[in-house]
């Protein structure tokens, strides 16, 4: 009975290790509050950015107004912006991260009500690693 219960235990903590292990989504890269969405894609679906390099991002809105959306962090150069969304180039400096990861802070400014805002983090390695 003991050996039953000490199997079970071993499966589960194994079966959390690998769960953990899975690959970092995209979902960290969206936020949504109400009907307000906005997802950072990067090139070629990158799940970080590399410090030094030039990574372009796309910010895609819902229901947000182009307008009075404002995208803000070190190192970040706006290259285009349209219906669809806007498109940047990023380039991570290393003396700006915080915690090994860059903050991006995107913000709608709404009269007459809170702002929609967020802060992403988006994970950063160096060119050594």
């Amino acid at each position: 009975m003991r050996i039953k219960v000490f199997n079970y235990i071993v499966f589960g903590i194994i079966t959390l290790t690998l769960a953990s292990c899975g690959n970092k989504t995209q979902s960290d890269f969206v936020y949504s509050k109400a009907d307000k969405k906005v997802e950072m894609v990067l090139e070629n679906n990158a799940e970080y950015l590399v410090v030094g390099k030039p990574t372009k991002a796309n910010f895609v809105t819902e229901n947000i107004d182009n307008q009075k959306f404002m995208v803000f962090g070190a190192g970040i150069m706006v290259n285009q912006a349209d219906k669809s969304g806007f498109r940047f180039t990023i380039t991570p400096i290393e003396k700006t991260l915080v915690d090994g990861k860059l903050e991006i802070q995107v913000t709608e400014r709404i009269e007459n009500g809170e702002n929609f805002t967020h802060k992403f983090l988006a994970p950063v390695k160096t060119k050594a690693e």
